[in-house]
């Protein structure tokens, strides 16, 4: 296999690599693949050294008979699986093999359109569920549009094509959902209504620490330092279909992890905390080693969807059945230490 470059037009340079044999009316060729690049020299040989080593590898794909279909397989496995978290790559897979693939996926490549791409949000809106009775909602259909957008965006970094035609698009624009902030009164309750719940050291330490859910159950005690007043955010955990819990190092551009200062009440809260682990640890022979701060009297992880729904019902109880795990965050941390020293 050789290649070499031609000067064919003023501001683009033409790669031509000749590779392997092919018969054509009886004789045999050299197969022969031609692109051009527009720039100058060095992109044409950056290409074309590109070129030859997916040739080599086998994995090199010809532009005019890539489909959006065969790309989006290819930029899901030479993109997504080394470089998205597990649980971003499974929703990646899920909304292209489910919704992009069955609706744009016949198209070339090199043919998508922006109507195109605008018509398929339209009917996603309208009948996008995979049953087909109902549309599927603005925020949902806003996410496509995120994940297209993504892999045409290599397309272009890669040289397959020219433009991203999701540039050209309009995605659906949801409203903002409504924040719950708790007042003083609501704190108040609900640190009453917690006592003696299973989750009442994870609310507290929620409350108080501003930390997201995944950043809590996937806290471990080499994390914590009662002494010192901190947690280091070293870890997230979540849970995946047909793959479990799944453990995600954080802070991973960042020369060190971030750090959170713990209030008395956290400080109290985690100390009994840890009596009780210790406790379970004892008890249990098979107890997980995750050296976790919250999780089942097993040591394994806690289950997000059921942490949520516990809260779910706390917060009905409460008065306040639109108020989510997540909102716990968003409350000044200032204003709500006071509100507890009150209570």
């Amino acid at each position: 296999m050789n290649g070499h470059l031609e000067k064919r037009y003023k501001s683009s340079w033409t790669i031509v690599i000749e590779f392997g044999v092919e018969q054509e009316d009886g004789t045999l060729k050299r197969k022969r693949i031609t692109k051009s690049v527009k720039g100058v020299k060095k992109d044409a040989q950056q290409e074309m050294a590109r070129m030859m080593v997916e040739l080599e590898n086998g994995t090199y794909i010809e532009p005019d008979a890539l489909t959006v279909k065969k790309y989006l397989e290819h930029w899901l496995e030479a993109y997504g699986t080394p470089n998205l978290a597990p649980s971003t790559l499974v929703s990646y897979k899920l909304i292209i093999n489910k919704h992009i693939v069955p609706a744009l996926g016949h198209i070339l490549l090199q043919k998508l359109q922006p109507l195109q791409i605008q018509s398929y949000y339209s009917k996603a809106l309208e009948s996008g569920r995979i049953d087909g009775k109902r549309g599927l909602s603005q925020r949902t259909v806003q996410y496509h549009h995120r994940v297209l957008r993504e892999a045409l965006q290599h397309a272009v970094k890669w040289r397959l094509i020219g433009l991203n035609a999701a540039d050209a698009c309009e995605a659906p624009k949801p409203p903002k959902p409504e924040m719950h902030v708790l007042d003083k009164e609501c704190v108040k309750e609900l640190q009453k209504l917690i006592r003696g719940h299973q989750d009442e050291h994870l609310i507290i330490t929620a409350l108080f620490t501003g930390m997201r859910q995944g950043e809590l159950l996937g806290l471990r005690w080499q994390d914590v330092e009662l002494e010192q007043k901190a947690i280091r955010i070293q870890q997230t955990v979540g849970y995946l279909h047909k793959l479990g819990f799944v453990f995600r190092p954080m802070a991973k551009n960042k020369k060190s992890p971030r750090q959170i200062v713990l209030p008395a009440n956290v400080v109290s809260t985690l100390a009994k905390r840890k009596v009780i682990c210790a406790q379970e640890k004892l008890k249990e022979k098979n107890y997980a080693k995750h050296n976790l701060v919250f999780c089942t009297p097993t040591g394994e992880p806690l289950l997000p969807c059921d942490v949520g729904h516990r809260f779910k019902k706390l917060a009905t109880t409460l008065g306040q059945p639109g108020l989510r795990f997540h909102d716990l965050r968003y409350p000044n941390l200032n204003k709500i230490q006071t509100f507890f020293k009150d209570a």
